[in-house]
């Protein structure tokens, strides 16, 4: 009996072929018989070379032509009736549903739960096992029922953003079933390999071709794009690999390290910042600029901690961040999709890629990140930051920015004392470094030279450096703040003041207050911050132009805890570390 079946169903299928308008079916079953599809013994191939033992026919482990079940085009093999556990993001707004129509079909075999050789009713072909697994993720065609970690399917196209009008879609091979829903056959045809993986189109010279069919990311198109291209920094052949591969350099279709937003990862649990310094910004291969890898900044004893908040990060977050969200990731500071070369390093006259960027203003590494105003609000539109301290007050802004101080640090405690940075910045402040408004009410004269007609602006990175450093406060250079200081000077306040002017009252020009400081940071090894807020003085908490200008903000450890300072009068009167006896001094 068995025999009279392979005979008629030979048959028939000689006959399907030789019917007018079926010229598209015939060249297809010629090119499935050298594909890892055909599973028959005359097939095999592919990473795995699965192939059966007992079976001549090709068409037979999908098709049928008697006894079809209705889920498939003269579908051959048994109900799909595995529960599947689809992708999950909390911004994809198409939220795919249970696998439906050509997906669960490939799923058939693909989530390895049922035999490859297991076909409708009593006809099984022994020899054909399950669809095996690799550790590989290109190679490993068993996606399983777990499916968080692959490209969702049986989702409604356009309801996202950021992706091309449909229509553009079937000119380059790329079908969706109903007109509406990406499957699997959007992206795979299982009838025709001549570009490998079943791809519709050819991606062996750029390897995110099908992904940018469907995907318009913004700004990825931009000349200085550095994940799209790889940038001038790195060697051509580095540049070339980075360019050709695109969103695949971060992101896998199938099998993901990381299920959410599909990331490439060293491994599983290697938490999601590997996905940036376990492939790419750590290491010799990229490190052609010191500032480039990033592994080793973070790395440093003070840094923003990245590595102990993988998975916190959401896109849509709600900003200023609250204290039970504190987090910091490569993502809060950086948008893979937007950022680029211009500007950077930030403020730098001669950046790689022009026009410079001068503070406030973000360059191409900040583009596209979304902030907080100096008032707390999140910015509208989409929400993208335009100044570089509106990515900072992300965190540093607000009720909870006490929550993202470092704890192990014994830090200055403040006469005027918060840890709003913006409540620090305030316009309205008697005094402040000029990093949210433009300085005001300054003669320019205790600044270097080439600063003194220019510098209305100053960015926070340029006294910290956001990545890590092996200063407390991850600042750019040494500014000790313990007092008494063993520092002779302070190479952080000294990159932007001129230190003779400022310390030495012999020095042509000086300062009127120059023998006030030589005698405090010279003779006596007061730092700085011991009396100056290196960030400003807040009105906010009752700060004035008598008790708050010049940026002094007395650090209680040291002055006690009410000391007290008179601008107009040139006098403070505190008593503790400093002057022991208490009283009030006059300069």
């Amino acid at each position: 009996m068995r025999g009279i079946k392979i005979k008629v169903i030979h048959a028939l299928c000689a006959a399907t072929l030789l019917l007018p308008g079926v010229a598209t079916a015939s060249s297809q079953g010629a090119r499935i018989v050298n594909t890892p599809h055909n599973l028959s013994v005359s097939g095999g191939g592919g990473a795995h070379n699965v192939k059966a033992t007992d079976e001549v026919r090709i068409c037979v482990f999908c098709h049928t032509p008697h006894h079809a079940v209705s889920e498939g085009p003269l579908w051959s093999r048994k109900s799909n009736l595995s529960i599947y556990v689809p992708y999950a993001s909390t911004t994809i707004k198409a939220n795919p549903q249970q696998p439906k129509g050509p997906s669960r079909l490939c799923l058939s075999c693909h989530d390895g739960a049922v035999a490859m050789g297991v076909l409708n009713g009593d006809f099984t072909v022994s020899s054909l096992g399950k669809i095996p697994t690799d550790l590989d993720p290109a190679l490993n065609a068993n996606l399983g029922t777990d499916l968080s970690t692959s490209h969702p399917v049986s989702m409604t196209y356009g309801l996202s953003g950021e992706l091309n009008d449909k229509g553009t879609l079937a000119s380059k091979g790329i079908s969706l079933s109903e007109d509406t829903y990406v499957e699997c056959t959007s992206c795979h045809d299982p009838h025709n390999n001549q570009y490998g993986n079943f791809l519709v189109r050819d991606d062996s010279a750029e390897h995110d071709l099908l992904c940018r069919d469907c995907h318009n990311k913004t700004d990825w198109a931009n000349a200085d794009n550095k994940h799209r291209t790889g940038g001038a920094r790195y060697s051509s052949a580095v540049s070339t690999q980075v360019g050709a591969d695109g969103c695949r350099n971060c992101h896998r279709p199938h099998s993901a390290e990381r299920g959410v937003h599909l990331l490439k990862q060293p491994a599983p649990l290697s938490g999601e910042e590997s996905n940036c310094l376990g492939s790419c910004h750590s290491g010799a291969s990229y490190n052609t600029l010191t500032s480039i890898d990033i592994a080793t900044q973070i790395s440093r004893t003070f840094s923003h901690k990245i590595q102990i908040y993988s998975g916190v990060h959401k896109e849509d977050e709600t900003l200023p961040l609250t204290s039970d969200l504190k987090h910091v990731q490569c993502v809060d500071c950086h948008n893979p999709h937007r950022s680029g070369f211009q500007g950077s390093p930030l403020g730098d006259p001669n950046p790689a890629v022009t026009p410079a960027s001068t503070a406030p203003y973000v360059n191409g590494p900040l583009r596209g990140v979304r902030g907080v105003d100096v008032n707390g609000n999140a910015l509208g539109g989409d929400g993208s930051a335009r100044y570089e301290y509106e990515v900072c007050f992300r965190c540093h802004q607000g009720v909870s920015a006490s929550s993202f101080k470092t704890a192990s640090l014994s830090r200055p405690v403040r006469a005027f004392s918060t840890y709003d940075e913006g409540k620090r910045f305030a316009t309205g402040n008697p005094s402040y470094h000029p990093v949210a408004y433009d300085t005001v009410g300054r003669t320019g004269r205790s600044l270097i030279s080439s600063l003194q007609n220019s510098q209305f602006r100053i960015y926070c990175s340029d006294c910290h450096a956001p990545h890590g450093s092996e200063e407390p406060y991850i600042l750019q250079a040494q500014n000790i703040d313990t007092f008494p200081s063993a520092a002779t000077s302070y190479p952080l306040c000294f990159k932007c003041h001129e230190q003779l002017y400022l310390l030495d009252p012999m020095n042509v020009p000086h300062s009127n207050s120059a023998a006030l400081h030589q005698s405090h940071v010279r003779d006596h090894s007061a730092p700085c911050s011991a009396c100056h807020d290196p960030h400003g003085v807040p009105s906010s908490l009752l700060a004035n132009t008598t008790n708050g200008a010049h940026l002094v903000n007395f650090d209680t450890r040291y002055t006690g805890d009410a000391p007290v300072y008179n601008a107009p009068a040139r006098s403070c009167a505190v008593a503790g570390t400093c002057h022991p006896a208490g009283g009030t001094k006059i300069y």
